[in-house]
């Protein structure tokens, strides 16, 4: 059997690990096997590459990402175990690997000093990625057979003989069956977008466009002028780091254990905002064990069922279900934390039995300022109507050092970060309520897509704590300002001007702008060539739901939900062709993350599946696809 795999990042590499897994123990191996993997990248990927910028940190502690299976794991493969990325980092085996393979030595340090509850550099996990395959590559049973290929796919048709046909720039390739094992993707430019390019092109101005940050080349920006980036999530961070410490700036650390910012001289000075105007709230330090995620109480199956009206969860259930469970970590937390007077245990047990929340919180006499108020959590600065953009940094600065504070306590100990920790462990449970169907299709469309997934982004996906740090010394030095929300952008007689022009006044210009964000799944605006063939030789369609009588675009692209079998226009399931990860976003959640050890990952649920189907081999049954 012949099999392209199209995309040699981490699923790619996943996918790989599991067909030799199926066809070494459950085949009868009465064929041979060949697998051809298509990146031109090279193993690793786009986004793991091994030559970009080590300071480009992972957003995910280093003993919670893993390539290897485990007894957790919901499959039919046998476990193909092994260390995490933070054990192998540690171990002599990683640091010859690194050592025979010329690694930079600033790697091979970051290696041997990787803590569990660190967050490794992007190259570390590209270099693990490759490491992993080459381990693959030397056990790979005798009838299998692997190639790269470090070409770009751009285009797949299906054979009437029931083979799928790809083509290179170079080559045309024909294979029984083909997986796509896709991540990020760069989509064509939005009028805004296509406008602020063109107007950049006519006034001799720099406009980077959405892209990945390892990607971005920033070496045009110049030292001490203004720079304008828009976007305050995970791609600021990159940005803001990349300008900074890339530039050879520094940070000391003062005596009540904040950060200064000490310059080289050579960096812009950035002016900074979004529609929200606040940035990510930080990770809390991971205080986790293996496979551990916390319990919950409330967003429970029984009580999601008791809840539902006519089979339908209402999304205002589910989110007070979820903020139940949210309210009784942080109060638990906050009672250990701060009164200790009171039993954390006793309130516990209270607060799960009882129907009148608000007269237990009223029966401990919490403080004022420590009573949970959601909309102050969703919207920290709502009472700031009208505020200078001097005066903002200030409020933001206290803001920023509050939730890092709170952030650096731990994931099992601060009450706002642990909290907000919840959205990571509960990813599982989102997951499976999406595969259920819980929500009416109008809640899951104008509710959960667009205003949960935003939230949750806001909440639980920012960056490490220290990048708080840094950004709070980095606007008390100067070199930074936040813009209040509600950020605008225009060109406006030869340069690039941002406001925020509801809160203030305070208008700045700059000749460059950056666009802070990664470009979303989105197959109806994609520029990757092999999505765009797919749509044109109508092998692909965008799943839609129908939402009040009309067919609604999720961005997904369509596949059978069972399977990942790719639809096409007509849709009619292409049994040759899968299609898995951040094309599926829309259709599943958080498609991006990266796979975690001891929690039946739904990454390594979905590779042992697809591998399996592959190979017409039966899959295990409740797998929570990814």
């Amino acid at each position: 059997m012949k099999v392209g795999i199209i995309g040699a990042g981490p699923r790619g590499i996943l996918l790989t690990s599991q067909l030799f897994n199926q066809y070494k123990y459950r085949s009868d191996q009465s064929e041979e096997l060949e697998i051809t993997l298509f990146d031109p990248y090279g193993i690793g990927g786009r986004v793991w590459r091994t030559d970009q910028w080590s300071g480009l940190l992972m957003n995910t502690p280093a003993d919670q990402i893993t390539l290897f299976t485990d007894k957790s794991v919901n499959m039919t493969g046998e476990v193909y175990d092994g260390p995490s990325l933070f054990e192998w980092a540690a171990s002599s085996e990683a640091h010859n690997y690194l050592m025979t393979n010329q690694y930079s030595q600033d790697l091979i340090e970051a290696a041997a000093k990787l803590g569990g509850s660190d967050y490794a550099p992007r190259p570390l996990y590209g270099a693990y990625i490759k490491w992993f395959y080459q381990e693959l590559i030397n056990q790979q049973p005798t009838q299998c057979h692997v190639d790269l290929v470090e070409d770009e796919v751009v285009e797949l048709t299906e054979a009437s003989t029931n083979q799928v046909s790809i083509k290179t720039a170079n080559k045309d390739y024909s294979f029984d069956k083909v997986v796509m094992s896709l991540g990020q993707q760069d989509n064509y430019l939005n009028q805004e977008e296509q406008k602020l390019a063109t107007y950049a092109q006519d006034n001799n101005l720099t406009y980077l466009a959405p892209t990945h940050p390892g990607d971005a080349d920033l070496s045009n920006i110049p030292s001490s002028e203004t720079v304008i980036i828009r976007g305050l999530g995970l791609s600021f961070n990159d940005y803001v780091s990349e300008l900074t410490l890339g530039r050879g700036g520094s940070y000391m650390t003062n005596d009540d254990g904040s950060l200064s910012y000490q310059p080289s001289g050579r960096e812009p000075r950035i002016v900074a905002g979004s529609r929200r105007g606040i940035p990510y709230y930080p990770k809390a330090v991971s205080e986790k064990g293996y496979g551990e995620l916390a319990p919950a109480y409330f967003l429970t199956d029984e009580k999601m069922d008791a809840a539902s009206v006519d089979g339908y969860l209402p999304f205002d259930k589910f989110i007070e279900l979820l903020r139940s469970d949210m309210e009784l970590v942080y109060y638990s937390l906050l009672i250990n934390d701060r009164y200790p007077n009171k039993n954390a245990t006793e309130f516990k047990q209270r607060f799960i039995k009882t129907d009148d929340r608000k007269s237990l919180l009223d029966q401990y006499q919490f403080a004022e300022e420590d009573i949970l108020d959601w909309d102050y959590i969703l919207n920290p600065f709502k009472d700031v109507k009208v505020i200078g953009t001097e005066d903002y940094q200030g409020i933001l600065v206290n803001w920023l050092d509050n939730v890092t504070k709170d952030a650096n306590q731990g994931s099992k100990t601060g009450p706002v970060g642990s909290a907000l920790e919840l959205l990571r462990d509960y990813r599982p449970i989102f997951r499976k309520i999406i595969a259920d169907h819980r929500f009416s299709n109008d809640d899951y469309v104008n509710k959960f897509l667009r205003s949960f997934s935003s939230d949750n982004s806001f909440l639980s996906v920012g960056a490490p704590s220290l990048r708080s740090e840094q950004l709070s010394a980095l606007i008390r030095s100067g070199l930074v300002r936040l813009l209040a929300p509600g950020m605008e952008v225009k060109g406006d007689n030869g340069w690039f001007v941002t406001a925020a022009p509801r809160r203030n006044a305070d208008k700045f210009k700059a000749s460059a702008l950056l666009e802070a964000r990664v470009p979303k799944a989105n197959l109806d605006i994609t520029a990757n060539p092999l999505l765009e063939s797919l749509v044109n030789n109508q092998l692909a369609r965008t799943m839609k739901i129908n939402v009040n009588g009309q067919d609604v675009g999720v961005s997904a692209v369509d596949v059978d939900e069972s399977t990942d079998q790719l639809r096409n226009k007509a849709g009619f399931v292409q049994p040759h062709v899968y299609i898995w990860g951040v094309p599926l976003e829309g259709l599943r959640f958080t498609t991006n993350a990266s796979p975690r050890p001891g929690v039946n990952d739904t990454s390594l649920q979905t590779a042992d599946l697809i591998a399996a189907e592959v190979l017409g081999l039966k899959t295990a049954q409740d797998v929570d696809v990814n």
